[in-house]
C-alpha cells in the first residue's frame, strides 16, 4: 500500500515545482538554512515520478546555498506514476513546514475547497500575517485585478473605496434633487450640523455599482442590466458607461426624467412605472443582470402614491410589492445569470428588527433563484456616533452595514465558463 520509496539523489537532478503555491521571504529562507546545518537534514524532499519536487522546493533552495548540486540527499519518490488530483495533493498537504502560501499562484492553480477535499487547517498555516508590507502588496494586486479584495465584507470606508467612489460621483453627480430630506433629521443633528450641512436622502454607491456590473456580469458581451426599483440614476450610469444596456423602472415622474436627462446619449433609459409591471416592458429571459436596491420599508418615504412600496401602511404589503416585482424580473432574467439585491434590516414602531432579508431571500428561493453570496457592505458612520449615544438609552445599537444579497439562477458549473476575467475599467477623473 505504501508508494513510496527512498532514493539517493543529486540536489542538482530535482526539478523544482514552477507551480508550486508557497514562497519564502529571505529571512525565512536564510533562518531554514541556519536549522538544517544545526540539525541536519531530517525531512525527506518528495517528488513525482521524474524527479519534479512536489514537497520541499523550499527545502529544496536552502540546500542548494548550502551545499551546492553535487550533495546527495535521500529523496522520496513514488514506485508509480501519480495522478495530477494525486500530485495536487501532496504539493498542498506536504508543504505548510516552510514558507508561506502564494495566493496568486494558489488560486489560479487549484480549483479546490481545499479544507474539504484535503483537510487543509488554514488556521495552522503560516500565512505571514506579521508582515505588514507583504500584507499590503496582497490587497493592491487583489485591487488590480477586481477592484476591491473578493471578500465577504465590503469596507467602504477604506481609502481605495472612497477613491473610487470619488471619480464615479465626479461624472454622475446625482445629489438626489427630487427628494427632499425624506431621511429626516433629529434635533440634536439639526442643531450641530443644520439641514444643509449633511445629505439626508439616501443615494446608491457607485463603486458598489461599478463592482456589481464587473463582478456579476458575463464577460466579453454587451449585456443588458435591470433594475425594478430604480431610484436615483447611479447604477444605470454606471452600468451604461461600462457599456451595457439598462433598463429602469422609477414609479416617481420627476425621478425618471431627471434620470433620464443624466443618462441622454448613454445606453441606459428609465421608464415611469410601477416595478410591479416589469415584465410588461422586458422580454422574458432578455436581461444578464437583475440589480435592486429597493425601499427600506418606511424608513426613507419617496412619495405619496399608493403604490410606493416606501408608503404602505403595513409590512406585509410592502413585501407583497416586492414579490410581485422581483417575480417579474426574475421571469426576464435569462438563465445561468445573477441578481443582486442591497437590502438592510429596518425596525418596526416597537424597535424589533423585520426579517427583510430573509423574506427577499425567500421570494428569490420561489422563483428559482438561491443565495449564493452574501457580503456585508460597512457604510461611514456619518452620523451615526451622534446618534448612538442616543439609541443606547433603550440598548439600541446604531446600524453602520446594509446586505448585499447575490443570486444565481441556473447551473453553477456553467459560471467559470461565461463569467471569467474581471475587466477594471478606467474612469475619467474630474480633470479629464
Amino acid at each position: 500500500m505504501d508508494i513510496w520509496q527512498i532514493k539517493q539523489v543529486k540536489l542538482g537532478d530535482l526539478i523544482p515545482n514552477a507551480k508550486n503555491p508557497r514562497k519564502i521571504s529571505q529571512d525565512k529562507l536564510a533562518a531554514l538554512q541556519d536549522k538544517i546545518e544545526r540539525l541536519g537534514f531530517h525531512n525527506p524532499i518528495k517528488t513525482d515520478e521524474n524527479m519534479q519536487v512536489l514537497g520541499g522546493n523550499q527545502r529544496l533552495k536552502a540546500l542548494l546555498k548550502i551545499a551546492g548540486k553535487d550533495l546527495i540527499v535521500p529523496v522520496m519518490v513514488p514506485n508509480r506514476p501519480l495522478t495530477e488530483e494525486e500530485k495536487q495533493e501532496v504539493i498542498i498537504t506536504d508543504n505548510i513546514a516552510d514558507g508561506q502560501w502564494d495566493w496568486e499562484k494558489l488560486s489560479k492553480e487549484w480549483d479546490k475547497d481545499l479544507t474539504t477535499t484535503w483537510g487543509l487547517d488554514w488556521t495552522e498555516c503560516d500565512f505571514d500575517a506579521g508582515e505588514e508590507e507583504n500584507k499590503q502588496q496582497s490587497v493592491e494586486k487583489l485591487q488590480d485585478k477586481f477592484i476591491i479584495p473578493p471578500l465577504s465584507v465590503f469596507d467602504t470606508r477604506q481609502g481605495y473605496w472612497q477613491d473610487r467612489k470619488r471619480l464615479w460621483n465626479n461624472l454622475i453627480n446625482d445629489q438626489g434633487e427630487s427628494r427632499k430630506g425624506t431621511l429626516g433629521f433629529s434635533s440634536l443633528i439639526t442643531k450641530m450640523y443644520g439641514k444643509t450641512g449633511i445629505k439626508n436622502v439616501s443615494i446608491l454607491d457607485a463603486a458598489l455599482a461599478e463592482i456589481i456590473n464587473a463582478w456579476f456580469l458575463p464577460t466579453d458581451q454587451n449585456c443588458k442590466t435591470c433594475d425594478p426599483f430604480a431610484g436615483d440614476t447611479v447604477f444605470g450610469f454606471v452600468s451604461a458607461y461600462l457599456g451595457n444596456d439598462f433598463t429602469g423602472i422609477e414609479l416617481r415622474q420627476e425621478q425618471a426624467e431627471i434620470n433620464n436627462k443624466r443618462v441622454e446619449g448613454m445606453t441606459a433609459k428609465y421608464i415611469c412605472d410601477d416595478g410591479q409591471n416589469i415584465a410588461q416592458h422586458l422580454e422574458p429571459e432578455s436581461q444578464d443582470l437583475v440589480f435592486s436596491c429597493p425601499p427600506y420599508f418606511d424608513l426613507e418615504k419617496y412619495s405619496d402614491l399608493p403604490n410606493d412600496a416606501s408608503n404602505q401602511k403595513d409590512y406585509q404589503s410592502f413585501l407583497n410589492i416586492l414579490d410581485n416585482a422581483f417575480t417579474g424580473a426574475i421571469k426576464c432574467l435569462k438563465n445561468n445569470r445573477f441578481a443582486v439585491v442591497v437590502m438592510s434590516d429596518v425596525r418596526d414602531k416597537k424597535g424589533f428588527y423585520l426579517p427583510i432579508c430573509d423574506n427577499i431571500t425567500h421570494i428569490f428561493a420561489k422563483n428559482g433563484m438561491q443565495l449564493y453570496n452574501e457580503i456585508i457592505l460597512v457604510n461611514v458612520a456619518g452620523t451615526a456616533q451622534i446618534r448612538a449615544a442616543q439609541a443606547m438609552k433603550n440598548r439600541k445599537i446604531v446600524r453602520t452595514h446594509q446586505e448585499v444579497l447575490v443570486f444565481y439562477k441556473g447551473d453553477v458549473s456553467k459560471i467559470k465558463n461565461d463569467f471569467k476575467q474581471v475587466e477594471v475599467a478606467e474612469i475619467e477623473s474630474e480633470n479629464e
